[in-house]
């Protein structure tokens, strides 16, 4: 099938051989290479398609993003549209990353602005989470996965910012979490330390200084924090924090005879720290304090997840 990514057609479905779409006559191939097949997601400024790349012999998927304004407030479209491209500068400077989708184009056609990324084949860690809650193993080898890709795009100076559920895939070729969905990462530079960031982001996933328009690698360290709480108890997230005592309280949302090891509680609750200066600072700090943990443990008493701790039924 061939699907028509103009916003304003009625019936987008066509035949796979076909060039324009039946239904508004738009041009069903993206530069004359990508081929849309069938919608993956949207957002407040644009769609995600399934899309194949009939330049390659081999016709591999990819994943292709449009930007649209439609009727919106000229400066909050011209500021999604910046965000829009820092997704590539972001993508293109990150992408060598196994762990972060490549970025494979970028182009404008009939003023709607395009990215073309690897398209990443796997449930998001969301519809993991809808099948089951994660166990103790679990969340160890998520931390050691995923921490490494944020010390790397922080070593970068990017934050990414929206880190939570919906935005990690676990890739079905070999388990890996990717972090996707980077049109809201921060590039830091000296003086964008120094002055209020866009409040942009999952409220429920939130950093504290995030909220006021500040943004740190903490703040992602944070989300990470509060994504582990999530999956191992399914309680939207603030349900389970107390603003008048500013702690969470995950512990008492764990499923019955759920019981979690003190290293990693502790680990956990300082991931959670609502004062920056009690929290983590870096990925690396707390890739120091879980390979101490886990020597600490005795090597019977924690066999990290497996492949096949993550089979997702469809």
């Amino acid at each position: 099938m061939s699907y028509c990514v103009n916003p304003k057609c009625q019936n987008p479905q066509n035949l796979n051989t076909a060039e324009l779409c039946l239904s508004c006559g738009s041009n069903l191939l993206l530069r004359q290479r990508y081929r849309p097949i069938a919608p993956l997601g949207r957002g407040g400024f644009g769609k995600t398609f399934l899309a194949v790349d009939e330049d390659i012999p081999s016709h591999p998927s990819c994943a292709v993003k449009q930007f649209y304004f439609y009727d919106r407030d000229p400066e909050i479209c011209s500021k999604a549209l910046d965000l829009f491209r820092q997704e590539a500068i972001c993508l293109d400077e990150l992408g060598n990353h196994p762990q972060i989708p490549k970025l494979l184009a970028c182009f404008e056609v009939e003023h709607h602005v395009y990215l073309v990324e690897e398209f990443i084949d796997g449930p998001t860690l969301k519809q993991e989470l809808d099948q089951s809650v994660y166990n103790e193993n679990q969340i160890w080898q998520l931390l050691q996965d995923l921490l490494p890709v944020l010390q790397f795009i922080h070593d970068h100076r990017v934050v990414h910012r929206d880190i939570k559920p919906e935005n990690i895939i676990r890739r079905q070729s070999d388990h890996k979490p990717v972090l996707i969905d980077f049109g809201i990462a921060k590039v830091l530079t000296d003086t964008a330390l120094l002055r209020p960031a866009t409040l942009i982001g999952s409220q429920d996933y939130l950093a504290p200084e995030q909220m006021r328009g500040k943004v740190f690698p903490a703040s992602d360290l944070y989300s990470l924090g509060v994504t582990c709480i999530r999956m191992m108890t399914q309680v939207p997230p603030l349900d389970m924090y107390d603003g008048n005592s500013e702690r969470w309280w995950w512990r008492e949302y764990l499923p019955k005879r759920t019981s979690i090891s003190n290293e990693l509680g502790e680990i956990l609750d300082k991931l959670l720290k609502v004062h920056l200066n009690q929290r983590y600072s870096f990925a690396v700090e707390v890739l120091q304090d879980i390979n101490a943990a886990l020597k600490i443990r005795s090597p019977n008493s924690i066999s990290l997840a497996k492949s096949s701790d993550y089979s997702y039924s469809h």
